[in-house]
């Protein structure tokens, strides 16, 4: 089968965005995370996950900026 220009585009674009971003986990409580946006500049950009309220979102603890509640989306493992 051809490929076409287009379609080859589309594959490469694909593989740029699939590598661009950190690799996402499934949480687990006292894991190290990584913050996708810190809520403050200032702020560290890592956390630790304590526990998972029942709609989902984590509670977790930022040095030098305390307790905060997180969705899964907003932070990732670590590297």
């Amino acid at each position: 089968m051809k490929t076409t220009t287009r379609q080859h585009k589309a594959k490469i674009t694909k593989n740029i965005r699939q590598n661009s971003f950190p690799q996402c986990l499934t949480p687990l409580p006292s894991t190290w995370v990584t913050l996708l946006e810190p809520p403050t500049p200032n702020c560290y950009d890592e956390a630790l996950l304590m526990c998972q309220y029942p709609d989902g979102h984590w509670a977790a603890w930022i040095p030098d900026f305390g307790e905060i509640k997180l969705h899964s989306g907003q932070f990732c493992r670590m590297s």
